[in-house]
């Protein structure tokens, strides 16, 4: 019996034999063998499909060489033990059926008088375009503009059941595509961990003493624990811009929630708000030409808000907008409302409170003025803030974020909204402070998240929720 062409470790192996599966995540250490074991896969793919395009996107020239190294050594072992083969068992040279070369950046097998092709190439949404084929995204945390590259990559993947995809990276944060392939749990994810693959048999050694070690001792050594948990053991370096990571809101998603474009009020958001027993609150942030008017509805259940319906409103003239919103919280369900009236959404929420005309419903509606200050929560104060009072802005922020963080609220969520909720931004004060209610001017306005943070605003109004406003006298670490 002849000797297997490579010898795999065994958390090689199912990724090496996996035919079948579309879109395969590696979440791997590094240096355990994954762009080795690709290549291999790359190969086998073109040996078992005559004429097959492998495309791989590699985050820079040196790492596209060196897969192409490896997809040429693969070439070189076949090469070995087919002649291994035919020496020991007296067949027939079969050296015509298959030939390969490799070129600087492209492995070319023939088989059967087609020829199959393994590319690698710079990876950036126009090549993502181009390929034909199966696709291999290697360390793809690393590529620049991810999510503009797997924009252009899933059409071609999805309109052909034989194309397969190989995803692979070690992690690079949370702010790009590969963290949320990784996490989301959309996709088939293999993570092998650098003390998995030890216990499998991969050695580690001493960077003075070149002796081997233990994964424990490993990080012991490390410099940079971060960094270590994130090349070795499959971690994610913690976000230091964004308020809500990606994380958190994979936590508050809720599927069966429904985003709605438009005003229309569908017959199961009607039922609800017909249902006086509920108790409903509504809320948004405003806007008439280039950004959203966000409106989310909320029921309160327990302690814990469900948010089943948002409204997303563009390009719709203000009494349009008003007239959308009194027929909402018309209802008996509806117990208050909060909208943003630091701009344009002035004159509405007091066109609601005072026009005779909605006098039976107006005392529910609440302007928010983003510029003013308040008495600060017990979430601002325990986040450090010296002082009684704090910025509306803060304060709504803190409260928002904190009920992510006790699980405590769900949405619907698409691709739109992820990105805008992710937009504010952490940033330290000269006194060391940090404060979670800056927003990247660059960015846009972040309608959704102050959206949520309105509707939680309202939730909150008259109840015995955490975030309360309490007041801190000033001699209580006032600045």
């Amino acid at each position: 019996m002849p000797e297997p062409i490579i010898q795999f470790r065994e958390y090689q192996r199912p990724v090496f034999d996996d035919n079948e599966t579309g879109v395969l995540v590696l979440h791997w250490s590094r240096q355990i063998g994954k762009s080795f074991t690709l290549a291999a896969w790359a190969v086998d793919r073109l040996l078992t499909r005559p004429g097959r395009l492998v495309t791989v996107l590699s985050n820079s020239k040196d790492n596209g060489q060196e897969f192409a190294l490896k997809c040429a050594e693969v070439c070189r072992k076949f090469d070995e033990a087919k002649k291994r083969v035919i020496e020991q068992y007296g067949l027939k040279d079969l050296s015509t059926s298959v030939e390969y070369s490799d070129m600087r950046f492209e492995i070319a097998v023939k088989v059967k008088g087609r020829v199959g092709r393994i590319k690698v190439l710079a990876a950036n949404p126009r090549t993502a375009r181009g390929f034909s084929g199966d696709l291999i995204l290697d360390e793809f945390a690393f590529h620049e503009d991810s999510a503009a590259i797997w924009d252009a990559a899933e059409p071609i993947l999805s309109s052909n059941p034989d194309f397969l995809c190989r995803v692979a990276s070690t992690g690079n944060g949370t702010g790009n595509m590969f963290y949320r392939m990784a996490t989301e749990g959309r996709f088939k994810v293999s993570r092998v961990r650098r003390s998995d693959a030890w216990r499998m048999g991969v050695r580690i050694y001493d960077a003075k003493t070149r002796r081997p070690i233990t994964p424990e001792e490993a990080r012991a050594q490390a410099l940079d624990k971060a960094s270590y948990d994130q090349n070795y053991e499959c971690a994610f370096a913690s976000e230091t811009g964004a308020l809500l990571t990606h994380e958190l809101i994979n936590r508050a998603v809720n599927p069966d929630g429904v985003i709605i474009d438009g005003d229309a009020i569908p017959d199961e958001a009607a039922a609800l708000l017909s249902d006086a027993s509920r108790e409903i609150y509504f809320g948004g942030d405003l806007a008439c030409t280039h950004d959203f008017s966000v409106l989310p509805l909320a029921v309160k259940e327990g302690s814990s808000l469900r948010i089943p319906f948002i409204w997303r409103i563009r390009g719709s003239r203000l009494p349009a907008q008003e007239n959308f919103i009194a027929r909402v919280i018309s209802f008996q369900s509806v117990r208050r409302a909060a909208f943003d009236s630091s701009g344009i959404g002035l004159g509405l929420v007091q066109h609601l409170q005072d026009d005779e005309g909605h006098a039976a419903y107006g005392w529910k509606v609440e302007g928010v003025n983003f510029s003013t200050k308040e008495p600060v929560s017990r979430r601002v104060a325990a986040n450090g803030h010296r002082g009684p009072m704090a910025s509306v802005r803060e304060i709504m922020a803190t409260e928002l974020v904190g009920e992510h963080e006790d699980g405590r609220i769900t949405y619907p969520c698409d691709a739109v909204m992820r990105d805008d909720i992710r937009k504010p931004q952490k940033i330290r004060t000269s006194n060391g402070r940090e404060t979670i209610a800056a927003e990247s001017t660059k960015t846009g306005h972040a309608d959704h998240f102050w959206g949520l943070a309105l509707v939680v605003r309202a939730a909150s109004f008259g109840t015995a929720w955490t975030f309360d406003p309490v007041v801190v006298a000033p001699d209580a670490g006032a600045s």
